[in-house]
């Protein structure tokens, strides 16, 4: 008698089917928001979202409901909502926070990580290396939000690493704008190259500023592309 009681307080199968869709469909899109596959501007509705998740509207809404209250999206035209634009402000902004708090959890890393962490950090960088000289864009900014994550998530507490992925959330869609320039994958790697020899040495400070060289030089180049954008439409 009691399990049969305990068995009718469960909740419905269904709702849980339901929470764990509109999980999935923010983890994909958050993700996607990161690694720079939607463009800054770019609209996302809730019929279109749904049609590519294969999905109802219902999970969609509330994922996308939670990216428009993290500030990943933003009101666009209509009912749709919109990747935000990027000010020279806020550029400024976030690569100074991310160079700060990135490059502190680098440091810490660089006294945790194992051997068999560094070898798959290794296989990584050499991965993104081959879609650099391969010229292929999308899967070198997936590799590349990879690389970083297998560092901080041995310096960094899930607390940090929401932070920070908060602020990748930010500026992973302007990614687009400087990733498909050949010389500025190749100066990226080089920054990643001087990153992962620093933790190979085991030498948080080097590891730091392989991070500040990595995340400025892109702000840099990131800087020049919003410039070129706002001369051209003045």
């Amino acid at each position: 008698m009691t399990t049969r009681v305990a068995t009718k307080e469960l909740p419905p199968l269904e709702l849980v089917a339901r929470d764990t869709m509109a999980s999935r469909v923010y983890a994909q899109l958050r993700e996607a928001i990161m690694t720079g596959r939607f463009a800054p501007g770019q609209l996302l509705s809730l019929r279109g979202v749904a049609d590519a998740v294969g999905s109802s509207t219902m999970p969609v809404r509330g994922a996308m409901t939670r990216l428009q209250a993290e500030g990943a999206l933003i009101d666009g035209p209509g009912r749709a909502l919109m990747v935000p634009p990027m000010t020279l402000e806020l550029l400024e902004e976030l690569r100074d926070v991310r160079i700060a708090l990135e490059g502190c959890v680098a440091a810490r890393a660089a006294t945790r990580m194992s051997h068999a962490h560094l070898a798959t950090l290794q296989q990584v960088f050499d991965t993104m290396d081959a879609h650099v000289e391969a010229g292929d864009v999308s899967a070198y900014l997936r590799s590349n939000f990879e690389f970083h994550v297998a560092i901080y998530t041995h310096g960094a507490s899930d607390v940090t690493l929401a932070t920070i992925q908060n602020l990748w959330m930010r500026i992973g869609p302007f990614l687009n704008l400087v990733a498909p320039d050949i010389p500025h994958m190749r100066r990226s790697m080089d920054a990643h190259r001087l990153i992962v020899e620093a933790l190979w040495r085991g030498d948080g400070e080097g590891a730091r500023a392989g991070i500040a060289q990595d995340i400025g030089e892109s702000a840099d180049d990131l800087r020049e592309r919003l410039v070129e954008q706002q001369e051209a439409s003045a």
